[in-house]
């Protein structure tokens, strides 16, 4: 970014944040803006004014069809660098006492599991409740010598902690080209190899089956999808669903007992929530 240059600020109210937030910057990165600030309800995006059309607000249309809903405010205002002061607010996420995921630019800690990532503004860094509650159920269970499947793997986070705590093999999912791109630099970052990317929803994992699967995304994805991850899961398996608010709990419990699952595990971070089941016959 040059200094002394003139920026707008695009103001977003996003509902619901998750997956949100991460499909409109995917979006949003691939029109030239610069900038991304998370805020309480929605996110904050500056784009030089000699790149700005009116046609990317076009963007927001089709996304109200998939349920995400958006307001949106203009503003001018001067250069900052965004990334820059992002990064000095930017501490590592630890969790328990075993476990820290850091970023590049942070020094080594010594600890038992220390996840490196090269994160993005607002994208995939570790700091959710979901992505905490998972990986905190992770350590109690390690997933050791099992097949995980990662649904909605975000920056991969989740697929590194699981190949660190000994899992078989990893398959992660995403329907975000910005994810796997990212996903597949931290992969490198942490020299895992036994993850396996794959650009798309569960369609594109055929006949496999696995001993755990992890799905942190919105709640109308799990819904329309549940039928297929208890396909996806082996007998005896545990199934982790995360990426929702603890007042849909209830309606996610009723249709996922409808597919020989049971509620293991019910745990809450905030508002959001986590919910583990185990397949039966």
């Amino acid at each position: 970014m040059i200094k002394n240059k003139i920026y707008i600020k695009l103001s977003l109210k996003v509902s619901p944040l998750n997956p949100g937030l991460e499909i409109l910057i995917a979006k949003l990165d691939q029109l030239k803006f610069e900038g991304f600030e998370e805020k309480k309800d929605g996110l904050d995006c500056y784009i030089p004014t000699n790149k700005w059309k009116n046609e990317i607000l076009d963007v927001f249309y089709p996304l109200e069809e998939e349920g995400i809903y958006i307001d949106w405010f203009i503003d001018i205002v001067k250069h900052k660098n965004w990334n820059s002061l992002w990064e000095q607010n930017y501490s590592p996420v630890f969790i328990g006492d075993s476990c820290v995921i850091r970023s590049d630019f942070h020094k080594k800690i010594k600890i038992n599991y220390e996840i490196i990532i090269k994160p993005k503004m607002t994208f995939g860094t570790g700091h959710h409740e979901t992505t905490q509650l998972i990986i905190e159920e992770l350590l109690k269970s390690p997933p050791i010598e099992k097949n995980v499947l990662d649904i909605g793997s975000g920056t991969g986070i989740l697929s590194i902690v699981s190949e660190k705590l000994g899992a078989k093999k990893i398959d992660s999912i995403d329907t975000c080209e910005l994810s796997m791109h990212s996903a597949k630099e931290n992969f490198k970052l942490n020299k895992s190899n036994k993850i396996n990317f794959h650009l798309g929803t569960i369609d594109v994992i055929n006949s496999k089956t696995y001993d755990t699967i992890l799905v942190n995304i919105d709640k109308n994805v799990i819904l329309k999808e549940a039928k297929s991850y208890s396909k996806k899961l082996d007998l005896r398996g545990c199934i982790y669903l995360s990426g929702f608010y603890s007042s849909d709990e209830e309606l996610i419990i009723k249709k996922i007992e409808t597919l020989n699952l049971n509620l293991k595990e019910k745990k809450r971070k905030n508002k959001w929530s986590l919910l583990i089941f185990e397949k039966y016959e």
